[in-house]
């Protein structure tokens, strides 16, 4: 049957049509970011570069009162910006839970 490569061929367009945002990191984000052990790094990055397709992934949520963004990686969290106009996400702060929101 030819519906499952249809389908495949499909997914794949798809996914080369969709635009990717921009990312930018504020220079007290990457301090905190570069005071980090390699390998809690190595768990961050990929979920930055995931906020390229994907702004507002599952499990993100809104802050109270902000137009600002939290997604999780194990005990940290990332603080960040959305603007759909310009396709940009600025990352405003990568902290421990407990320091994040001070």
């Amino acid at each position: 049957m030819q519906k499952t490569s249809h389908f495949c061929k499909a997914s794949e367009k798809g996914s080369q049509e969709l635009s990717k945002y921009s990312i930018e990191i504020t220079t007290s984000a990457q301090r905190q970011f570069k005071k980090f052990p390699q390998g809690l790094q190595d768990r961050i990055l990929p979920k930055l570069f995931e906020l390229e397709l994907h702004p507002r992934p599952f499990g993100t949520k809104k802050l109270a009162d902000s137009n600002f963004y939290r997604t999780r990686v194990g005990d940290y969290r990332i603080i960040y910006s959305v603007d759909d106009a310009r396709r940009n996400i600025k990352i405003l702060d990568i902290a421990h839970r407990r320091e994040v929101y001070r």
